[in-house]
């Protein structure tokens, strides 16, 4: 089956010089990223013999290191599973939207470009309480294909009611075996909806994350950035953790779930509270909770789309408070459950939320604290930290080819020290369920 690349520049010419030169500097670049592995090993093993710091930040040192690094290695050992032609299950496709009146036909059309039969297709989109023009894109992509597919349903709210009532509504109209939810401004590749379905042959699996790659990566630095962290998120992060079926939130720019599944618990799934205030965002982890309760979930990096993220920090920063939220509302219900799950995988994501909780406290500690208690500059932190983002650069310079590749690191070493503070920030305001972006 033909596979369509979601980022555009991978593959790109040859270099000036001809193909010995590109093997050349792609053995360069892989040698410098095992070169970097070397360094960070060694300075973490110099630090822990000769207590280059208090035992206890030691310690932690060592866990993030090992924890990243492990990502990288369980990620290798992620296999991609064959298309089974003769499993052709029933789709339905989902996709609430709130004034999305420049990306939502785009994203509608894709689903009639794909490369599934039409007869096993339908669509349901949600135009909730739009302001702008996303209905009459909707009913337009309606008239020019609906009669392609087995259904194609434009529902209308009138009033906002949120994505989550709406996807709840999509999976209650959808007759589909499989539900596949696209986001609003997501786009996915022809060969996606096999790439997804083909895993659901397994019983066990209840939901599938796709792969999805930065739409609008050329914009600018920050979009370049985002492009750097999609990908990484997804190739090693989210690989590492569907060896062992956990995947933690399959995200709603693209993922598919059994509608059987779906059906156990939807209607509690809808009207989520937590600390007594209705969930309102989030849903995409959220889901994956529920799924994740007696199911599996998954990943498949042949499942191809892209989706259109912010271009201006200010907004950035509200979509990652967001997240930041849903992260630990919906890791304080998943850390009462997941120690059912594969120990090897459980011990991680335990490790993982110590990891991430006392993140604030060691950069504290090592960017205000020592400077001005002991006059000690934090070069070794930041150098470290900076080493293991240059190290995620590089991988993503090697597998998708992205010659621009150093400013968008430089500008994710610059966003994690920024946000490194959003995650204490979202627990005292976790009552606060506004989406901000809006």
């Amino acid at each position: 089956m033909q596979q369509t690349a979601a980022i555009k520049y991978k593959g790109d010419p040859l270099a000036k010089g001809g193909e010995g030169n590109t093997i050349a500097r792609d053995l360069g670049l892989r040698f410098s990223f095992f070169f970097i592995i070397y360094v960070i090993v060694m300075i973490k093993l110099f630090s822990w013999s000769h207590h280059t710091d208090h035992i206890v930040f030691t310690i932690y040192s060592m866990l993030i290191t090992t924890y990243i690094l492990s990502r990288f290695s369980l990620s290798y050992f992620h296999k991609s599973v064959a298309v089974d032609t003769s499993y052709v299950p029933s789709v339905s496709f989902v996709v609430p939207a709130k004034n999305e009146g420049d990306n939502i036909a785009q994203t509608l059309r894709c689903f009639y470009a794909a490369n599934y039969p039409k007869h096993k297709m339908e669509v349901i989109a949600i135009n909730d309480g739009s302001t702008d023009n996303t209905l009459l894109e909707m009913k337009k992509v309606q008239k020019e294909f609906g009669h392609l597919v087995k259904r194609f349903d434009v529902v209308d709210w009138k009033v906002n009611r949120g994505k989550r009532d709406g996807m709840a509504e999509g999976v209650k109209m959808a007759t589909g075996e499989i539900i596949i939810f696209v986001d609003s401004d997501s786009f996915i590749d022809k060969d996606c909806v096999w790439h997804l379905v083909k895993h659901f042959t397994n019983p066990e699996v209840g939901a599938v994350s796709g792969h999805t790659d930065v739409h609008n990566y050329k914009e600018n630095i920050l979009t370049r950035m985002q492009s750097l962290r999609y990908y990484i998120s997804f190739k090693i992060y989210k690989a590492a953790e569907s060896v062992f079926g956990v995947v933690t939130c399959c995200p709603g720019c693209c993922s598919a779930y059994r509608k059987s599944y779906l059906d156990e618990f939807i209607d509690e799934w809808q009207n989520q509270t937590f600390l007594g205030t209705p969930c309102t965002f989030g849903d995409d982890r959220s889901l994956t909770n529920y799924i994740l309760r007696k199911y599996k979930s998954v990943y498949s990096r042949e499942a191809l789309a892209t989706t259109v993220v912010p271009n201006k920090f200010r907004t950035y920063i509200k979509q990652q408070q967001r997240w930041k939220k849903s992260w630990v509302r919906e890791t304080i219900i998943a850390a009462s459950f997941l120690w059912k799950k594969n120990p090897l995988a459980a011990m991680f994501f335990y490790t993982y939320i110590f990891l991430a909780v006392f993140a604030p406290l060691v950069f504290f500690r090592a960017v205000i604290w020592n400077p001005v208690i002991d006059g000690t500059l934090p070069i070794v932190y930041l150098a470290g930290l900076f080493l293991m983002l240059f190290l995620h650069g590089i991988y993503y310079r090697i597998e998708a080819g992205d010659r621009n590749w150093v400013n968008a690191v430089v500008f994710f070493w610059f966003s994690t020290v920024v946000l490194i503070w959003q995650l204490p920030w979202a627990m005292v305001t976790m009552s606060d369920n506004r989406w901000g972006t809006r």
